[in-house]
């Protein structure tokens, strides 16, 4: 007991002298803490105080220097003012002759424009005076001014005065020789390729002549030539007349192709010779063609007359007359003596139906003289094209005029069939309005005659 007692102390105490003890370090320790951030906080104090110092150091000597600068800034400007004051009046003779400079430069370069496009406008205008010219029937009067045009139309150089007076002199001279009929001794190729000279009739710029007939002119070698084909009689005869009397006022032909419409006048086919093209199918054609029209007249003149005698009877129904199709069933509805309404129905229809032969004569074979037309057109195109066929065998293709018999032949009757079934399809189309017209007139009154013989019926019964 004793000794547990004593061991329980021994532990106290040694319990207690180690508490103490690490109180005692703990104390150490944080007074050795305090005394390092007293330091700590001393020795920054010390290092902001220096900063500071050597901010304001630094800020006084930026001062100083921002002064000096600005001293030297000063300096710097006044001695610039100094200097513009004694550079101005060189500057103002410098800028007053670059002025001048560009003003000149600018003269120069338009000048230099003007001149360029009066060069070009120069060579344009020549080259289209030349290309005009060329194409006028003057030419051949006046062959010597061909190497004058051709020059200033290839002028590289700036046009002189000289250049444009002969310009204008060549302008001038067209203008009054196209506004007059001149005579002159000239060259024309005929017929057979020979060169002949003679005296040479130019009307204006349309139109030459000479006492052979029309001339043509051909601008790319500058010649007139005589046409195989002159135009008809009527034409000629103008040559004619201002030959034998040149003195006197006559008519003479204008052109304005130069020729070209003088040489297809010359080539025109005549309506016999288009007949002739289409044989013997183009004839047979045209003679149904005619049997067709004539036959056409005839009903359309029928069937107005009768129009207008059918008229003059719905003014007079209660008399009557016999040359008329509406009075003729009138005259016959009188005659009728029927017990039964359908009776009287079934002869007024017939009374109507009998003159519908007359009313319709011929139109059924008009009808076919407009469809047989153009088959018969057809068959002639497929002869045509036969002949066709059979000269490209015979003779190959080498020459058109051996096939132009053949397409000639399929084309006209083509046309024929076509002109000819046309006007009898209008024909037909107008002859059967007529009739039909007629004919609804005729079913009309004979409606109002059966109703005013129900209304007399139902009459008498009511009596």
């Amino acid at each position: 007991m004793g000794n547990r007692l004593l061991t329980l102390l021994s532990s106290l105490l040694l319990s207690a002298a180690v508490a103490l003890m690490h109180c005692s370090a703990v104390a150490a320790v944080e007074e050795a803490e305090a005394r390092s951030l007293a330091e700590l906080l001393q020795r920054l104090q010390q290092e902001r105080t220096q900063q500071q110092a050597e901010l304001r150091a630094r800020e006084q000597r930026f001062l100083e220097e921002q002064a000096q600068q600005k001293a030297r800034l000063d300096r710097a400007r006044a001695e610039k003012r100094q200097q513009m004051k004694t550079l101005q009046p060189l500057q103002d003779e410098l800028a007053d002759l670059t002025a001048e400079v560009q003003q000149l430069e600018s003269r120069l370069q338009e000048q230099g424009q003007d001149l360029r496009a009066l060069q070009g406008a120069f060579v344009r205008i020549a080259g289209e005076v030349h290309a005009s010219l060329q194409q006028s029937l003057v030419v051949p009067q006046r062959p010597e001014r061909e190497a004058e045009l051709q020059r200033l139309s290839a002028l590289d150089a700036l046009p002189q005065i000289e250049d444009l007076e002969s310009l204008w002199l060549l302008l001038q001279e067209e203008m009054t020789l196209a506004a007059a009929v001149s005579q002159y001794q000239g060259v024309y190729t005929d017929v057979s390729g020979q060169v002949r000279s003679g005296s040479l009739v130019r009307v204006g710029a349309f139109t030459t002549f000479t006492a052979a007939g029309f001339l043509q002119f051909i601008p790319e070698n500058a010649e007139l030539l005589l046409p195989a084909t002159q135009p008809a009689s009527r034409y000629q005869s103008t040559i004619e007349d201002f030959y034998r009397h040149p003195s006197t006022l006559t008519t003479l032909v204008v052109d304005p192709t130069r020729g070209a419409l003088i040489r297809q006048l010359g080539a025109s086919v005549s309506l016999r010779d288009r007949i002739e093209q289409a044989g013997l199918i183009g004839i047979i054609i045209l003679v149904l063609g005619s049997l067709g029209v004539l036959l056409s007249l005839w009903r359309i003149s029928y069937l107005l007359w009768v129009s207008v005698k059918v008229n003059s009877q719905l003014q007079h129904l209660q008399a009557p007359v016999e040359d008329n199709p509406l009075g003729r069933v009138l005259i016959k509805a009188r005659q009728f003596r029927v017990e039964r309404d359908e009776n009287y129905q079934f002869k007024l229809d017939e009374s109507v139906l009998a003159e519908l032969p007359a009313l319709e004569r011929g139109q059924n074979f008009i009808k076919l003289l407009a469809a047989t037309a153009p088959l018969l057109g057809l068959l002639g195109t497929v002869t045509g094209m036969i002949l066709t066929f059979q000269s490209i065998s015979l003779f190959g293709n080498g020459d058109p005029k051996l096939m132009a018999g053949g397409i000639s032949q399929a084309l006209m009757t083509t046309v024929l069939g076509l002109v000819v079934a046309i006007p009898l399809l209008f024909s037909h189309s107008f002859v059967v309005s007529l009739s039909r017209n007629l004919v609804q007139r005729l079913d009309q009154q004979s409606a109002g005659l059966l109703a005013r013989q129900l209304e007399g019926e139902v009459a008498h019964a009511g009596e």
